[in-house]
């Protein structure tokens, strides 16, 4: 089967799919927005697999049946595109399978709920343009592959008159993403604990924001973090200095204010668009402790964490986890800044850490392994009618 995919968080999917030699597949990257999380893989310069262009422009938003990435994806049995592929691969009349990344499914689509999101002039008009291309083409998709039932998705659809009913877990690159040398030794007595927290910073009330699972909720941690140093917990906690982190002077106070300017450490990239997954990989097996959102639904830090045997403390939606993963999941559950502090607490125990972690691998394996999450795209794909 002849199986493109666009979008650069799909690039994982893409590769599974390829180990399967009845694939033909081609991964699609727009190279203007190429994250730099992707830019030392070298699969980059595989041409056979790999085509990187300026594929989205405002000119191809405006005239989709005219682009070249349109003309490239009618090639193609089946396109599984996210963030405005839908666009590209409606105009191709090929057929296609939309698994959103977030924004595009929560916010594109919705130019006036979204609008205190982004900033005001020539993108309101821009993003009007977005939601006009968008929004029927992906009600012409054979599907929508979420990575859950999450309430930012069913809320989505919901908006848009249709129903989710299949989901397709996100690939992850379990060889990369995976332990490094466990340190048994720091109990809290001579060596802290390393509590890694790589999430954006984005606490505030924006209402829009919220509901589609922007707010991060980093000041639970915060203060649950500082609770745990007052109740004794020899813990330091690391955080990523960068762009894209609205909050981040108003958490610099925040962290002034409880007192723990000495525990905290800001890394910033040497490169300033951010660390690629190489350099994360590293940072998650320096830490002992993993801290994701608190937005509810899980993102790639839950995974990156757990892949790497690292317990991952959050917030996720028990429904929706319960669903995707009816057999349990080890994520360590926290839902307010107390409970933050019970985690922390409960982690500065080595034999815990090290228990947690394992579970933690071992779920991302079994379920988020790039290989595994393509096989069970092949199944999906061929529930549509399609060949395997």
């Amino acid at each position: 089967m002849k199986i493109a995919v666009f979008g650069h968080s799909l690039f994982h999917l893409a590769a599974g799919l390829r180990e399967n030699p009845a694939n033909e597949v081609k991964f699609f990257v727009d190279s203007a927005t190429l994250p730099i999380t992707l830019k030392d893989e070298p699969a980059l310069d595989d041409r056979t697999f790999v085509q990187a262009a300026p594929w989205v422009t405002h000119r191809e938003i405006l005239r989709p049946r005219t682009a070249e990435i349109t003309r490239c994806l009618a090639d193609f049995d089946v396109a599984l595109v996210t963030d405005l592929g839908p666009i590209f691969a409606e105009s191709a009349r090929t057929d296609f399978v939309f698994i959103p990344g977030g924004s595009d499914f929560t916010e594109y689509p919705f130019p006036f709920r979204s609008r205190s999101m982004r900033p005001r002039g020539r993108q309101d008009a821009f993003s009007l343009l977005v939601a006009a291309r968008l929004r029927p083409a992906i009600r012409s998709a054979l599907g929508i592959w979420g990575s859950g039932p999450f309430s930012p998705w069913v809320l989505a659809a919901s908006r848009l008159g249709l129903s989710l009913d299949s989901f397709l877990p996100r690939a992850f690159d379990t060889d990369l993403f995976a332990p490094g040398v466990e340190r048994l030794d720091g109990t809290g007595e001579s060596e802290s604990i390393t509590v890694f927290h790589p999430t954006r910073v984005l606490f505030g009330a924006d209402p829009h924001m919220a509901e589609t699972g922007g707010c991060k909720g980093n000041d639970l941690l915060f203060r649950g973090f500082a609770e745990a140093v007052r109740q004794g917990a020899n813990v330091r906690l690391v955080l990523i200095d960068r762009d894209g982190s609205p909050d981040q002077k108003v958490a610099e106070k925040l962290l002034t204010d409880l007192e723990l300017g000495k525990r905290v450490e800001w890394l910033r990239a040497g490169n300033s668009a951010g660390f690629t997954w190489h350099e994360l990989a590293d940072l998650y097996r320096s830490s002992d402790i993993v801290v994701s959102d608190f937005a509810g639904w899980t993102g790639m830090v839950n995974v990156e964490g757990a892949a790497c045997g690292k317990p991952v403390v959050g917030n996720l939606e028990p429904k929706a986890m319960q669903y995707m993963y009816p057999d349990g999941n080890p994520h360590v559950q926290a839902v307010d800044a107390e409970e933050v502090c019970d985690a922390i607490m409960m982690l500065t125990d080595p034999g815990r850490r090290l228990s947690i972690g394992s579970a933690s691998r071992q779920w991302a394996l079994d379920h988020h392994d790039l290989s595994v999450v393509a096989r069970r795209c092949e199944t999906m794909l061929a529930t549509l009618g399609l060949p395997r």
